[in-house]
Formats: structure tokens, sequence, C-alpha cells
């Protein structure tokens, strides 16, 4: 009787499922070891396991021994029943069948050779040395009284390790991303004393619908306060003073402006890159950008030094990552040094509560010394006062002219920071601030410059590259 694929395999005709995939896995083992390792074999083996493993095939094949077996039944019967055939000269042809059976197996396995030879180059499996690729056409788990199945060699391709995913905050937003995403939520604080006139000059942003986050000295000096959102010129009170934290909480009624995202001082890296957007000189909606140079620890966490340039006027701006979320409010910068500039992280913003500040708070970081602690350049407090005086000697009319430009200037500084008249004969209105050290003005475009004589009718300011302002009282 010919070797059929259950002999090949080594199981029983009516083998189950599993015991035909156990069968497949023990004989692969045997065929892998140096001693019984045989290319052929293994290829016999594979066929075999391929097609008892497909139930429809399987049956196919079942059938086809059944009609063998009845075939050669029914040969062996007829052979018994039939007398005895006197003997027969030798059978020459014998050898020639033989021969020619040979040659058909022969081209059989070749035949089967060259298929392997094309799927591989085409990059399809054509057998698998484990379970088949499909989840739905797994072999079902062995059963309780089945032996485990042997596990093969490592021969398989390895498992890739997947590629590291870059978040977003890795990949990074362009600085005309950030400020087109965040600029809507960044206030512009205008602070007033008793009398109603303007004190203090700071910035803000909305955390939450109706809440503005700032610096606590950017309100300190006055009792009354605005909040100018886009648009939006809204009234805003203080609702929280966290004096440690050197946060303030405003609330402003009527503010439709979206909140940001919050950040943390843990995702932050030396080196990462970050954007500040404020109101540096009451210019509204300034970004700049840097990258954080340091992470200063304090005992309530850590404050974040950065290199992304801030003024007067920025304290209480936010300070964003790559991605956009808020992970410091700026608060001060060192005067004594080149982009020395701070921010308190934004992480302090869920902690807030109503104190006063201690001598480890924010207020009373010290950065080397306490005379260079005294030199750090603070808006607010002392500086606010004389900002008040400036204003108050510079309210009036005003002629000016550009010494380099040739341009004339009919100006009248009227409180609250506004500002109108003529320039070369046009009308113009706008806003202004000035403390007595630099003046900026706002009116369609923005000039700024650095005071060099301000006497009760004189004005003169150094625009740079020797260009000046000469203003003269009306």
């Amino acid at each position: 009787m010919k070797q059929t694929l259950y002999d090949i395999l080594s199981v029983q005709a009516d083998a189950t499922a599993e015991q035909i995939h156990v069968a497949y896995q023990d004989a692969m083992v045997r065929l892998e070891s140096v001693e019984l390792h045989d290319p052929n074999k293994k290829v016999l083996v594979r066929e075999a396991y391929e097609l008892l493993s497909n139930p429809q095939k399987r049956a196919s094949y079942d059938a086809h021994l059944a009609r063998r077996e009845s075939v050669q039944a029914q040969t062996t019967s007829d052979q018994t029943k039939r007398p005895a055939a006197p003997a027969k000269p030798r059978n020459v042809f014998g050898p020639v069948i033989l021969l020619a059976l040979l040659l058909a197996a022969a081209g059989l396995w070749w035949s089967m050779k060259q298929k392997m030879e094309r799927n591989k180059q085409a990059e399809i499996p054509v057998y698998s040395e484990v379970t088949p690729a499909a989840p739905a056409k797994l072999p079902p788990a062995p059963l309780a009284n089945t032996p485990a199945p042997v596990t093969a060699p490592a021969t398989a391709a390895p498992i890739p390790t997947p590629e590291p995913v870059t978040s977003n905050a890795e990949t990074g937003k362009s600085a005309e991303e950030i400020y087109a995403l965040r600029s809507p939520s960044i206030a512009l604080i205008s602070v007033y004393g008793p009398t109603g006139a303007q004190v203090a000059m700071g910035s803000g942003v909305v955390i939450a619908p109706e809440v503005v986050i700032t610096n606590c000295h950017v309100t300190r000096p006055g009792v009354q306060y605005k909040a100018k959102i886009g648009k939006e010129v809204l009234a805003a009170t203080v609702t929280m003073a966290d004096e440690e934290f050197d946060l303030c909480r405003l609330s402003v009624p009527g503010s439709t402006a979206p909140a940001v995202s919050l950040g943390s001082t843990d995702s932050l890296r030396i080196g990462q890159k970050v954007f500040a957007i404020g109101a540096p000189q009451g210019l509204d909606l300034t970004i700049s950008d840097g990258i954080v140079s340091a992470l200063r620890p304090l005992s309530t966490g850590k404050v974040i030094q950065t290199t992304a340039p801030i003024s007067p006027g920025s304290s209480g701006g936010g300070l964003f990552d790559a991605a956009g979320r808020l992970v410091g409010i700026m608060t001060f910068q060192h005067k004594l040094g080149q982009n020395l500039n701070f921010a308190v992280p934004a992480d302090w913003i869920t902690s807030m509560t109503s104190r006063k500040a201690s001598n480890q708070s924010v207020g009373a970081l010290t950065m080397g010394s306490a005379e260079s602690n005294r030199e750090g350049n603070r808006d607010g407090g002392a500086q606010a006062s004389a900002a008040q005086q400036a204003v108050a000697r510079l309210l009036g009319n005003w002629t000016c002219y550009g010494v380099l430009t040739g341009y004339s200037m009919e100006v009248l500084f009227d409180k609250d920071s506004k500002m109108s008249g003529t320039m070369n004969g046009k009308k113009f209105t706008g806003n202004y601030l000035f403390d007595g050290k630099s003046l900026s003005l706002s009116m369609g475009s923005s000039v700024s410059g650095v005071v060099e004589e301000f006497t009760g009718n004189k004005l003169v300011v150094n625009g740079g590259k020797a260009d000046r302002l000469v203003c003269n009282r009306r």
C-alpha cells in the first residue's frame, strides 16, 4: 500500500485537527535538527499539513483514499478467487515501468520546488511553520487531554519593534500657528487707581470661561481693572490673590474668549522651544519665541527660565510649549542679564489660594545675590507710581517732527493712554504708553523709542538708527 499523507505526519486517518497540528509541529522540530535535516522531507510534511488542515481538501482526499482502498480490496478479492495462473515468462517491461514511476516522482518534486521558488519571489508565503496567519483560520485550542504543542525553534522573522509615536508637542507648531491658536485667549490688563487714572498695565491669559490669570504685582497698584480680549473691553475684578505664587485670578463677566489648555513643567526639557504672548509696553498681542534655558527649583515647584524676550507689560502673559499648551505665566526678568526671563509654572494655577507672600515666595526669589534681586525688573509698585507721574507731565498738546523722516505731527496726549491729532495733515487716533523712560505710539502702525530728554516743554525720543522724534509743547 502506498504511503498516505496521514503516514507522512504519523497520525491516524481519524485524527482531529488539533492532533494534526501538533503532529506537524513535532515533525518540523525533528526535521530542523542537524541529524534529521531533510529539505525534501520538509516539503512533503508541509504539503501534507496544508491539505489535511483544510477541511474541504481533507474531505476530498479522504474520499480519494476510500476509492483507492475499495479498488485495492476488489483487486485482492479477484486475485484470491482466480486460479493460480501458470508461470509466465519474466516481464521485461517491469524495470521500464519502475523507471517511469521514478521519473514521474522526480518531476513532481521538481514542480513543487519550482512552485515554492515562484511564491518566494512574489513574497507570498506558501506555508507557515507556525499557525496560519489569518486569525479566523487558526486551529482551535488543544483539548485538555491533548499534549501541549512543542514550541518550534525561533526560525520565523522577529516581530518588528514599533516606531516611536511622536507627540504633537515634540513635532511642534510654528510661531504663526501658535499665535493663531492662542492670541484670542490673551488679555491686555489695564489697572486704574482711586482717581480713575491708569497706573499700570500688564497681560493675562484666559484659563476658563470668563476667568483670566495674571500676576498679582500687575493688579496690586490699582483698585479697578479692565481686560481687553480681542475687540472686547470688559470690566474685571480680582477674585483670588495668591501672592505666594504671584498669581491673581480675575473674573471677566461677558468674555467669550476661548480658554487655553494647561500644560505642566513635567513635560518641559532644557532647550525645548517655547513662545511668549503678551502685551509688552501695552502693545497687545505680541509673540516672541525662545527656549527653556533652565528649570529653577523652589520649595513650591520649578520656575521656568527662558530666553523668550519680554518687556514691562508682559507680566501675566502666557508661555506656551510647541504644542500650544500653557506651561507658564511670564512674571519677571533679570535686569542685569541678557534674556534672563522667568515664568511661574502653570501647574500652580490649580493650587492657588488666597494668601500673602512669604520669604520663600516668587517675590523673594534671589538670583545670585540680594543685590541682583533688588535690581530685578518688575513692572508694578514704585515703577507704576513713577509712570503715573510721567504721564501726568505728558498730558496736553505737542508739536512733533522726525529729524530724519521729516514728518510732522500735532498730537494731544490724553488720559487713559489715548491720543489724537494730525500727521502730515491727516487725522489719526491711537494709544500710547509712557513711563518717562520710553514712549510707544500705536496708531495703525507702532513706533517706540527711548526717551533722551524730557522736560515740561520738550521731549526727545530716540527711535534707533539716529532717528529721533522731537516734540515741543504747544
